[in-house]
Formats: structure tokens, C-alpha cells, sequence
């Protein structure tokens, strides 16, 4: 999980220290799940259907957590279908909270999350996944 707006070089670097670590432990490449190469983008609306599925079928979810991650409004979806699903226990053991920038507090920003404060870059994207949110109650969100 990671939010477009964070510096792309930054998360890059992150991710290949994380392809490297995962090979010299475990004799072979890593396989991700990685919105834009998996998701039709013409069709983005529709993942929201499908996310529960790929968010479980995860073994673990890598947030690259930089600037702008607790801003996004699919990022903040994406942690709350994997704890919604799971037991808390063992949602946060599945993720893995790799910030961008050793500065701040990750947890801290994820504690402080607002869901008035996120949004998306398409406005009627972000109307959709509100009304799905909404519907759940954005309480529990």
C-alpha cells in the first residue's frame, strides 16, 4: 500500500531493500500485489469490489508509508478491509509499516488519522468509496 503523491524514487529504494531482504531470506523473489500493474485502471471503481479478496489473499500487506499516505482516502480502505477481515492480532502482524522517511511517527500519523481529511484524486472515486464508508460507519472507520 502507498499513496502516488509520495516521492516515487524514495518508495522505489524502500521496495527494492524489501525485494533484496525477502530474497537472501528466502532463496526466491517476492510476489506483490501492486494496484496499478493488477487493477484495470479504466475500470478502478470495480476494485473496490474485488479489494477484500486481494487484501486477504496477501500474506502480508508492505505500507510504504510516506508524507501524503494518511491523506489518501484508498490507503486508509485498504488497512481497514485488512482489519475488518482479520482478527486484530493478526491483521497487525500481516503488516509491515516501512516509512518513507525516518522523521516521523508513522504510527503516530495512522493514530491521528481523520477520514475528513482524506480523500482521492477523482472526485467521483472518492464519492463512492464515502458512500461505502458511510455505510459501514465511519465510526469504526
Amino acid at each position: 500500500s502507498h499513496s502516488w503523491y509520495d516521492d516515487g524514487d524514495v518508495k522505489m529504494r524502500r521496495l527494492t531493500a524489501v525485494v533484496d531482504a525477502f530474497r537472501s531470506e528466502n532463496g526466491r523473489e517476492p510476489t506483490f500485489w501492486i494496484d496499478k500493474a493488477c487493477v484495470d485502471q479504466s475500470c478502478i471503481a470495480d476494485c473496490l469490489k474485488v479489494l477484500p479478496v486481494n487484501v486477504m489473499a496477501c500474506s502480508k500487506l508492505l505500507v510504504l508509508f510516506g508524507e501524503t499516505y494518511a491523506e489518501r482516502l484508498w490507503c486508509a480502505w485498504e488497512l481497514y478491509v485488512l482489519f475488518s477481515f482479520a482478527r486484530l492480532e493478526h491483521a497487525a502482524e500481516r503488516v509491515v509499516l516501512l516509512p518513507l522517511d525516518s522523521e516521523f511517527d508513522a504510527v503516530a500519523r495512522l493514530s491521528n488519522f481523520d477520514i475528513a481529511h482524506a480523500h482521492c484524486y477523482d472526485p467521483n472515486e472518492e464519492a463512492r468509496l464515502r458512500l461505502v464508508i458511510q455505510a459501514v460507519s465511519t465510526c469504526e472507520f
